[in-house]
């Protein structure tokens, strides 16, 4: 976990695998919460929503796995800090303080390590008997919450530091000292996680059957999928 340096160059942080991972992440979790709110339950949109949340779970999944095989940034030694760390680094942020991390800062970390607890937590609870409805509708709104923080957290970043940092998932790079990046993009294990991605996403929409609520696999069960009723 570097510290933001004064002077140096654009440095390649976020690797290929990262970028997919982070995107294929996001569009899933967010297409999910966006049809679930806005979809009736009886509807084709909201068997997207559930599609959309299981996507979500991937990429979940390929996260875990590059914490242990990933580039430098993405491995969960860079990534977990200290309750004391973390509430130093958002005194700091409030009190305007231009303090920066190469990698994932303190407080990126905690959103991140949050929405990674409450997709599973949404999952399961959008898969359970009936009693978990109301716990799934709330950590639904926590979320949003979170992903509205982390937005709002991003912003004032580029205002108090007056940089383009957070642009960082977009090209892979961040102003630092040169023998902090990393030496190469990843292309090979880019490429391989987005045909496993592209592959598993047609997959889950060809072989769901959007009349009965299933998912048709080969050589496996069917699995059913709950409708719910909407809190």
């Amino acid at each position: 976990m570097s510290r933001y340096p004064s002077a140096g160059g654009w440095i390649l942080v976020w690797n290929i695998p990262a970028r997919i991972c982070h995107w294929g992440f996001s569009f899933s979790l967010i297409g999910s919460l966006l049809f679930g709110f806005y979809t009736d339950p009886e509807s084709d949109g909201f068997k997207v929503h559930m599609l959309c949340g299981v996507l979500s779970c991937w990429f979940l999944v390929a996260r875990i796995l590059l914490g242990f095989f990933g580039g430098r940034y993405l491995r969960w030694s860079q990534f977990f800090y200290g309750i004391r760390a973390t509430l130093k680094y958002l005194a700091d942020a409030l009190r305007w303080r231009k303090v920066d991390f190469v990698g994932l800062n303190p407080g990126s970390a905690a959103f991140a390590a949050a929405i990674y607890l409450a997709v599973p937590a949404l999952v399961w609870t959008g898969f359970v008997l009936e009693w978990a409805e109301s716990w799934h509708v709330w950590i639904a709104w926590g979320s949003v919450v979170l992903i509205g923080a982390h937005l709002l957290g991003l912003a004032l970043h580029a205002l108090r530091h007056r940089s383009v940092t957070p642009l960082a998932m977009i090209h892979g790079k961040v102003w630092g000292a040169d023998g902090d990046g990393l030496s190469h993009n990843a292309w090979r294990a880019g490429v391989a996680l987005a045909a496993v991605s592209i592959g598993l996403s047609l997959v889950l929409f060809w072989c769901f059957d959007f009349v009965s609520a299933t998912l048709r696999l080969p050589f496996i069960p069917e699995i059913g999928f709950p409708i719910m009723q909407k809190g």
